[in-house]
């Protein structure tokens, strides 16, 4: 469904436990988020936003401070920045005029 990125095959290079949140936004982006626990105990998020057509418009892995943040936090945290980028807050993405909006 969706064409993946260097940085998915660097995430999945290491299998762990993890939880996945994926949704098709109203533009007709989609966005996946990734989070789990590193060796080292802090808290790694996978963010990713595709075109309506699965493209890759947005791949980005962040490591944060496992003692300020908890799997099921980090994971509510990259939702919102999914949603922002796939929006446009971060810079137009293409996916953002994925639907037409002549109506609005």
């Amino acid at each position: 469904m969706f064409k993946r990125g260097e940085t998915y095959n660097k995430w999945k290079a290491t299998e762990k436990a993890e939880k996945c949140h994926t949704e098709e936004v109203e533009n007709g982006c989609h966005i996946e988020v990734r989070a789990r626990e590193a060796d080292d105990g802090d808290v790694e998020m996978f963010i990713s936003v595709y075109t309506a057509t699965g493209e890759c418009a947005y791949e980005r892995i962040r490591k944060l401070p496992g003692i300020e943040w908890e799997v099921e936090d980090a994971l509510k945290r990259g939702i919102d920045q999914a949603e922002r980028i796939a929006g446009g807050e971060s810079g137009r993405l293409s996916c953002a005029d994925a639907h037409g909006h002549e109506n609005e």
